[in-house]
């Protein structure tokens, strides 16, 4: 079957669109950067001054909460009590302004990433308590933020965000404020589920999507260009044709924890060597390496999976932006 890559994406995901590579040309890979501080921004646009790295697709950084756990050494990324979560927005909004300081300083606008901002928990509590976060974010810089869907609760507050003009994407799979740590759509009635979340979140107003952890079959279904789909960026999910793939700037440079799977193999560094060796030169060293590691199709890798082919082949066979 011949894919026509020229399709019209939702008015939904309009906004992202003057940021997208991956249907530019199948060779390209659409990439989203976590980065949380400025001096990791000088990192990313030194690694992106390479040669054979200036085309590279870079169409978004992420200012995350997994910033707690990088950072700051927390074991998660919940926040417990109205002080510790108004202590996490406030953390959170201070970094995208870091951020956007930045990127308007490091990228020229013609190249420069859309800033993505990750509403923390505790946010997302009410579509009012969503709607107040994500405009003290765009004040400070964010071009669009994120929600993490733990339930259908999360969809009122996309719709309630999205109403706003602000662009709004949704978190499936895994949510690591919700915890339950398991991979996602690795049967077919969980792939069919995966399917109905995204559909609800286009009829929320969202124009894109973030899938952590789920089957790289799900990956390549949602991802594959259909005129009612919605762009997407993968964590931990695989690798799909026309999908878009987010990286860890951190991941990078610091070792995982002991057991940690499916991380990239460019660490050089322990946490505990963060604050004498985590700098602007060595992120920019390690991330030149993950970026061509990515563009080039090595990583990442792909999960294990509980699916048997013929499930595979189900999964990927289905239409995910139709009911039917």
């Amino acid at each position: 079957m011949t894919v026509d890559t020229t399709v019209a994406r939702p008015a939904a995901a309009a906004a992202l669109a003057p940021y997208l590579h991956r249907y530019d040309s199948p060779a390209q890979l659409g990439l989203k950067i976590n980065a949380y501080r400025g001096y990791e921004v000088e990192g990313l646009a030194e690694a992106l001054r390479a040669p054979d790295l200036h085309d590279a697709p870079v169409e978004c950084v992420m200012v995350g909460d997994s910033y707690f756990m990088t950072h700051l050494g927390r074991s998660g990324t919940t926040l417990t009590g109205d002080a510790e979560q108004e202590w996490g927005l406030a953390t959170l909004t201070g970094l995208v302004a870091e951020v956007r300081k930045a990127l308007d300083a490091e990228f020229p606008a013609a190249r420069r990433p859309f800033l993505l901002a990750d509403l923390p928990d505790g946010t997302t509590r009410s579509p009012a308590t969503a709607r107040a976060a994500a405009d003290r974010f765009v004040a400070a810089g964010a071009d669009a933020v994120k929600i993490e869907v733990a339930g259908e609760a999360e969809f009122d507050c996309i719709e309630a965000v999205a109403a706003t003009g602000t662009p709004t994407l949704a978190h499936l799979g895994y949510t690591p404020q919700s915890g339950g740590l398991a991979r996602h759509g690795d049967a077919v009635d969980g792939a069919l589920a995966l399917f109905a979340q995204a559909r609800r979140a286009r009829a929320a107003g969202g124009c894109g999507l973030i899938v952590e952890m789920v089957s790289e079959a799900v990956n390549q279904a949602l991802s594959r260009p259909h005129p009612e789909g919605l762009p997407l960026y993968s964590v931990f999910s695989g690798r799909a044709r026309w999908g878009g793939q987010s990286l860890n700037l951190w991941d990078a440079v610091v070792r995982p924890v002991p057991g940690g799977r499916y991380f990239p193999p460019t660490p050089v560094i322990d946490a505990a060597e963060v604050p004498d060796r985590y700098t602007p030169e060595l992120i920019a060293d390690r991330m030149r390496e993950l970026l061509r590691l990515s563009v080039a199709g090595w990583f990442p890798l792909s999960p294990r999976t509980a699916l048997t082919p013929r499930e595979t082949a189900e999964i990927t066979g289905i239409d995910p932006w139709s009911a039917s």
